[in-house]
């Protein structure tokens, strides 16, 4: 410190005698930070003081200035120099200022440094010794797992399942390796212990459970004898594991499908319920026409329970496995005997009470009071599983009937008159009564009437399905089961409608009698169809869309009608055609005119064999009269194409084919019907059907048609003028083959030749007589007719 009073001193004073700057006196100098302040205090004093020194000394010479100007030129310079010199000392002070702060910053940047690098060193250490500790503990359960390893080899179990507790609540303890992948395979390698120990538990099981099964017997036998001392390691083994309960779930399943499936589908079950000293349940099957009542069902269930919770434990009966036995007697008892008739309906509360009691013994030992109670909940639905029972039964007999081959005939012995009686003789039996409001509606319905024919005993039941089905509507008190019922009598009757020429279309292609047949049972159907559409529209509750399907029975029948009318017509067109018409070219040649005869022999004897399958009363006398018109045409229009396409024809040939022509209208014949038989019809007419359309009546009933006459030819040929509209042109083409020229100008002028076109006309007149200038007037004068 003397030193640098010294250098103050010299550098305030301005007397530095030494070499180079003043500043350089401090180079070699060591100044800690505490006597860097003070030399720099020192330096402001000696400053001030300094100051005030100049500030005296030019005062002093201002004033005596005047007095000595030398003296005061003197003290300006030396102020001079002392303003000079303080520039220099104002310049060290900044530049020791500067010297000092980068000396400082240094200290301080090293020092950070220094700490950080302490910090860091702790954080490693801390890390390294967690590390230390992690890997400790991760050894530690490496042992605990071979530890339990062993424990589930020696048969250990509840041992094993404790320990796979122990490891798995340590590695969720260990936040070190939390969520990190060393967890995930620990956690799985614990869970594979878990799984690998209830196997053992269930395979323990197994071992010493065994299932025999065959049509006469049951055998369920546990060897009690190797379980002695290992159930309650095996349950305490479950106890510990997670989702131990599956297993017993499992074990339980098993014995229910091995053992309690087999038996409870056997009709007739018995069993002796005294206990086997070996430990085994033997149960007798049969499956003759007995079958075990309710109650000995629930008994026999409730003893193999007693039974498997005896040997076993009653731990294996988990509440999923109560509830499955709860179901398979449902199933057998319940759902498979739901009545058919409100007869056994009011006595089946028996059976329901039974089950109940079984339902409720049963799942009393449940762990959870709140499992859901099968037998209770369909208890709950008996009506609607009744109305359910009776709607499948329906479907399926209308399916039946339906794709039934055997066509079993029902012959009307008479007109069927629609009554209260014929409803009550449909719908009631021991078991059934008509219900007092379909009684009513019957009642106050007009009668209606169904011709004589012959229809299917399958439509018959069909409708006699829908009647009764109706009549179970109107007794319901629920409206959702009573239209349930009321649209399954709608149906049944449209399921047959739909599934009968879709099952049969081949045979109904190939045998007219059954087309015909099916074209009776739609008109029959369409027939009930619209009476009990209208009975049903007398209850609010209960009216589903008959006319819907009276309208399908309707449109079936008379399309299958119609194609069996158009393929038999193309058959007895090509019989009676003459090869083609090449049979009507010289028709005067012997094997020509014996070709005709055969032709039309050949076709009067398929029309008379498709007559005798349509014979009333098969169908009504106004549908045979249609159906024989419509052949009728057939035949007819062969025979005058093919005579019209003749281009010559001779005097002799024109006499055989006007014979070939009176010959074939004798089969107009055909239309004469036993009047014993028309008779019943001939008070019938379409008014009469008062319950079904007006296109039906008329498809069924014309009381013109069934009209009693005294003489065959009469009725022939009137009834061929109404339903055969080529029988008058064929008389008049074998008139035109015998008359002259002006006669059939004159026919045709008088409008008795109006079925014949002019081309006809013209096309026969140029083939029967020569060409000549008279001819072609005549040909002109027919084209302008």
């Amino acid at each position: 410190m003397g030193g640098m009073d010294t250098f103050v001193e010299h550098v305030i004073d301005g007397d530095w005698s030494g070499e180079g700057r003043p500043s350089d006196g401090l180079l070699n100098t060591v100044l800690d930070l505490k006597a860097a302040t003070q030399l720099s205090q020192k330096l402001e004093q000696r400053l001030l003081l300094s100051q005030v020194s100049t500030q005296s000394n030019i005062y002093i010479y201002s004033v005596c200035l005047d007095e000595n100007y030398l003296t005061y030129s003197a003290a300006v310079t030396k102020a001079e120099s002392a303003q000079s010199s303080i520039a220099q000392l104002l310049q060290g002070v900044d530049e020791l200022q500067l010297m000092l702060g980068d000396e400082e910053t240094g200290i301080q940047t090293r020092l950070d440094t220094a700490i950080k690098n302490e910090e860091q060193i702790c954080e490693r250490v801390q890390s390294n010794s967690a590390i230390l500790q992690c890997l400790t503990q991760l050894s530690a359960i490496n042992r605990e797992l071979q530890d339990m390893d062993r424990l589930v080899q020696s048969g250990e179990l509840d041992k094993a399942a404790q320990k796979a507790e122990s490891i798995e609540t340590t590695v969720n303890a260990m936040e070190n390796i939390e969520d990190t992948h060393i967890a995930a395979i620990l956690v799985e390698r614990v869970n594979l212990a878990r799984m690998n120990i209830k196997e053992n538990v269930l395979r323990e099981f197994h071992k010493v459970i065994a299932v025999e099964t065959n049509a006469n017997s049951a055998n369920l036998r546990v060897d009690t004898s190797r379980l002695k001392g290992r159930i309650s390691v095996l349950f305490a083994a479950l106890d510990s594991v997670k989702d131990g309960e599956n297993v017993l779930k499992e074990l339980a399943l098993y014995i229910i499908s091995a053992f309690v499936k087999p038996v409870l589908a056997a009709q007739l079950v018995t069993h002796d319920d005294a206990e086997s000293p070996t430990s085994e349940f033997n149960v007798q099957l049969s499956n003759g026409s007995d079958t075990t009542p309710t109650d000995g069902v629930c008994d026999l269930v409730l003893s193999i329970v007693a039974f498997v919770s005896r040997v076993l434990g009653d731990r294996v009966w988990v509440d999923v496995a109560l509830t499955e036995l709860a179901q398979l007697v449902l199933q057998r008892c319940y759902l498979q005997r739901i009545p058919e008739t409100r007869t056994e309906l009011a006595s089946f509360h028996k059976t329901v009470d039974t089950l109940s009691g079984f339902e409720a013994t049963l799942l009393a030992q449940c762990a959870d009071p709140s499992i859901e109670r099968p037998i209770q909940a369909a208890v709950k639905r008996l009506d609607e599983l009744f109305v359910e029972r009776q709607c499948a039964r329906a479907l399926e007999q209308s399916r039946r009937a339906a794709e039934s081959t055997a066509f079993a005939v029902y012959k009307m012995d008479t007109h069927q008159e629609w009554t209260l009686a014929f409803v009550q003789a449909t719908v009631e039996d021991p078991d059934t009564k008509l219900a007092s409001s379909f009684a009513q509606s019957i009642k106050e319905h007009p009668a209606a009437v169904f011709p004589q024919c012959i229809i299917s005993e399958s439509i018959v039941g069909t409708v006699s399905s829908a009647y009764w089905l109706l009549n179970e509507s109107m007794q319901c008190n629920e409206p959702g089961l009573a239209q349930r019922l009321a649209e399954t009598a709608q149906n049944v009757l449209d399921v047959y409608c739909v599934l009968f020429p879709v099952v049969h279309r081949q045979q109904l292609r190939k045998v007219p009698a059954l087309a015909l047949q099916f074209f009776n049972d739609c008109m029959y159907g369409a027939h009930h169809c619209t009476i009990l559409g209208q009975l049903a529209a007398a209850e609010n509750k209960v009216n589903p869309n008959w006319s819907a399907v009276a309208r399908k029975f309707f449109d079936s029948g008379i399309r299958h009608v119609a194609e069996l009318a158009e393929s038999e017509s193309r058959e007895l067109k090509s019989l009676v055609g003459a090869d083609n018409g090449t049979g009507f070219y010289n028709a005067s040649d012997e094997q020509q005119r014996d070709a005709l005869a055969k032709s039309l022999k050949r076709g009067r004897l398929a029309l008379t064999q498709l007559c005798a399958a349509m014979r009333p009363p098969n169908v009504t006398p106004h549908m045979f009269y249609r159906i024989l018109g419509r052949y009728l045409d057939a035949m007819f229009a062969a025979i005058i194409d093919g005579i019209v396409s003749v281009r010559d024809i001779g005097v002799d040939d024109s006499q055989v084919l006007s014979d070939h022509c009176r010959a074939a209208y004798g089969l107009v014949s055909l239309f004469h019907l036993d009047p014993e038989i028309t008779c019943a019809y001939s008070t019938l007419t379409s008014a009469a059907l008062v319950s079904s359309t007006d296109e039906q009546g008329d498809a069924l009933l014309d009381s013109d048609d069934e009209s009693d006459e005294s003489e065959t030819t009469a009725q022939g040929v009137r009834l061929a003028k109404k339903h055969c509209q080529m029988s008058d042109k064929l008389v008049q083409l074998a008139d035109i083959l015998m008359i002259s020229r002006a006669d059939i100008l004159a026919r045709r002028r008088a409008g008795l030749l109006a079925q014949y076109s002019v081309d006809e006309l013209v096309s026969l007149v140029r083939a029967l007589f020569s060409d000549t200038h008279e001819r072609a007037l005549d040909i002109d004068e027919l084209k302008r007719i």
